[in-house]
């Protein structure tokens, strides 16, 4: 899963009183964010294996950390007390919250079962639709597709070209992951999945309001 997680954000951002997208990107793909930096460490682990499943060439092997059911849990509560903290924004957190929880469940719905209960479990779970691409592939442009339109519908945004540049952008690169060769290594794994801030980033610049020099 990669921009079904960014097609929840678009459909929680429903009005300019709730976290901005960019908080709302940041929230989907926390436990994705957290990973690389741990396998970077080498706290957690993956390898090269293709065929893993029919549309992944990645055999994540240990990351209880980051995207375990327990830790996911976790995660959903700091994220949401660091935004309550600053903002004392009670409706945004809660939605944060949710919002890196959503990011587990659509794991498990796609992932085999490597996904962990908890880091002192040796429990793994996952429904594996990845082993089913046309299902997979319908039920991710679906909720990325109706999130980009029901956002394009709202009055975030102050950059329409830039908005529908990124959804673009997400497009070529979910292609891309879907039609690559297996990565040359796991560090280059790691490193490029860093580059999902640059996402992040996109989106704050999409509502950020225009200067009016």
């Amino acid at each position: 899963m990669f921009i079904g997680h960014y097609g929840i954000g678009l459909l929680a951002k429903k009005n300019k009183q709730l976290p901005s997208l960019a908080i709302m990107f940041i929230a989907v793909q926390l436990l994705d964010l957290i990973w690389p930096i741990l396998v970077l460490l080498g706290i957690e682990s993956l390898s090269i294996d293709p065929g893993n499943t029919k549309l992944t060439h990645l055999n994540f092997e240990f990351y209880p950390y980051s995207h375990s059911l327990f830790m996911a849990l976790m995660w959903s509560i700091i994220f949401g007390l660091c935004y309550l903290l600053f903002t004392k924004n009670k409706k945004g957190s809660l939605i944060l919250g949710a919002l890196v929880m959503s990011h587990w469940i659509l794991d498990f719905i796609t992932h085999r079962p490597d996904l962990p209960i908890a880091p002192f479990s040796d429990l793994k779970v996952g429904l594996g639709l990845w082993n089913y691409p046309v299902l997979e592939t319908i039920l991710e442009l679906s909720l990325f597709g109706i999130g980009a339109f029901l956002y394009f519908k709202s009055p975030n945004f102050k950059r329409k070209i830039a908005f529908w540049l990124l959804v673009l952008f997400l497009l070529i690169v979910h292609m891309m992951n879907l039609l690559s060769p297996p990565p040359p290594s796991v560090v280059a794994v790691a490193w490029s999945a860093n580059l999902m801030w640059l996402i992040v980033i996109w989106a704050w610049w999409i509502e950020k309001k225009p200067s009016s020099n």
